[in-house]
């Protein structure tokens, strides 16, 4: 019995180290390189890195004991594209791929056989699409009666219609025949968006705000291998894309409930949201949506399971933007003025007041200064009284904000110093970046917050 069990157990593990790791033979013809990579998707850099690297031969076999993670890999000779594959699981690395002059050809992976040929499918389609269409804009030429050119505009919509039906019956028997495989994920994933009502197309809210709300209606969250693939970035760069048309009311509804569905996979549901935070929510990105990253920093502090670094790190967040918010009274704080004045936000006068929060040795600070000096409507603005302009620097090296009062300083300009540190200690108003502008009117209500120079400028041209 003893000798049975070994002899099983040799077996076995003959069998395990047969299957773990991978084997891939690369056999080409007429090409000429010095080098062939595989290189596997990364979504932090959101590009293919090198992972292996070697000398060029027509026949050659790469391998190692360690697996290859779940996802779409590339292989280049040189810097020329040759093919992607497919890895679903630790299982199947064993495959030889055949480069011919005009073809290629897996052996020994059913998965990436399939791949080959539903790509080669979905071009057919594409050639198909660009012909009708060329079809169409030839027609559009010729002159003809509006119910002959109504009459081939509808075959023209039915015949579209048609094929677009059999991509879809098509894409959904690829996926049957793999299911559970990365194939059938990534095909999901590349479903298209139904079009919209036709009325839609005549109203932008509702028109975009269809378009992001059905993006992911087949995707699948739950298949975390799409994170070593570039679906899931494309998927997000397009959704970013239509999200940006929206305002914040039309917005912020379709981000919460694309949300919600990707909470099937929390690693999915986390780089969504930190994709989303990276475009709407830093103070860093020029498509920053205040009111928009406001509902989604609440949303995600309703989760109870909720890592608690991440908890911390969005009440900050949301502490801190909540304040100050436009139609609201501003924050009081003390002043120091270039006379050695001490005085308060709230005993300045003014209709309009400009608060330019910065550093005198920002490069950016000293740019932006110049711009808005240069302003012919905002130069008239300070001249009629209408507005102030109050530079305020809110760190603690009071020689350098002499010295810029000195040398730097423009002489219409109010300056002053928050000599008490409380706007940075107390984090009474989010500088985080600089420079950063505030508009705020006779009341010290915030008009505006975080304007750029140019929307600076289109506001004063406006409203003075």
């Amino acid at each position: 019995m003893p000798r049975i069990i070994a002899l099983f157990l040799c077996l076995l593990m003959h069998t395990t180290f047969a299957q773990s790791g991978y084997q891939i033979r690369i056999k080409t013809e007429k090409i000429e390189a010095d080098s062939i990579f595989i290189k596997s998707y990364h979504l932090k850099n959101k590009k293919f890195t090198n992972i292996i690297a070697v000398k060029f031969e027509n026949d050659i076999t790469i391998k190692d004991k360690t697996p290859l993670d779940a996802g779409i890999y590339i292989i280049e000779a040189d810097s020329t594209l040759l093919t992607e594959f497919l890895i679903s699981d630790s299982k199947n690395q064993k495959f030889t791929i055949s480069f011919f002059e005009d073809d290629i050809k897996f052996e020994g992976s059913k998965e990436n056989s399939a791949n080959l040929a539903y790509m080669k499918q979905m071009m057919e389609f594409k050639i198909k699409e660009k012909e009708l269409n060329a079809e169409f804009q030839e027609m559009q030429q010729k002159e003809m009666p509006n119910s002959m050119m109504q009459a081939y505009i509808d075959t023209f919509v039915l015949k579209l219609e048609n094929m677009n039906v059999e991509k879809r019956i098509y894409q959904e028997k690829v996926i049957h025949e793999n299911k559970g495989l990365l194939l059938a994920s990534v095909i999901q994933s590349s479903f298209e968006t139904p079009p919209p009502p036709q009325d839609y197309y005549r109203n932008r809210a509702m028109l975009f705000s269809y378009l992001a709300e059905h993006l992911f209606d087949d995707f699948p969250w739950e298949d975390e291998r799409l994170l070593t693939t570039p679906v899931l970035y494309n998927k997000l760069r397009t959704f970013a894309q239509q999200i940006l048309q929206l305002e914040s009311e039309n917005a912020i509804p379709v981000v919460l409930k694309t949300l919600n569905k990707s909470t099937q996979n929390k690693n999915m549901y986390y780089v969504l949201f930190d994709f989303l935070e990276h475009e709407f929510g830093s103070v860093k990105s020029p498509y920053r949506n205040e009111q928009l990253y406001i509902a989604m920093l609440r949303d995600i502090l309703n989760d109870t399971d909720l890592e608690e670094t991440r908890r911390l790190r969005y009440e900050y967040e949301l502490n801190l933007i909540t304040k100050n918010q436009e139609g609201e009274q501003a924050i009081d704080f003390n002043i120091l003025l270039e006379n050695g004045d001490t005085t308060t936000l709230y005993n300045i006068e003014a209709e309009i007041l400009i608060i330019y929060f910065q550093n005198p040795d920002c490069p950016t600070c000293s740019e932006f200064r110049e711009k808005m000096k240069n302003m012919e409507v905002l130069y008239y603005a300070l001249n009629s009284g209408k507005v102030k302009i109050l530079t305020l620097y809110f760190e603690k090296n009071e020689e350098l904000w002499r010295d810029y009062l000195k040398t730097r300083a423009f002489k219409t300009w109010m300056h002053g110093w928050n000599y008490d540190l409380q706007i940075s200690e107390k984090h009474l108003y989010d500088v985080r970046i600089i420079p950063t502008i505030m508009l705020l009117d006779k009341d010290k209500k915030v008009i505006k917050k975080d304007l750029f120079p140019n929307e600076l400028e289109e506001w004063v041209k406006k409203n003075l």
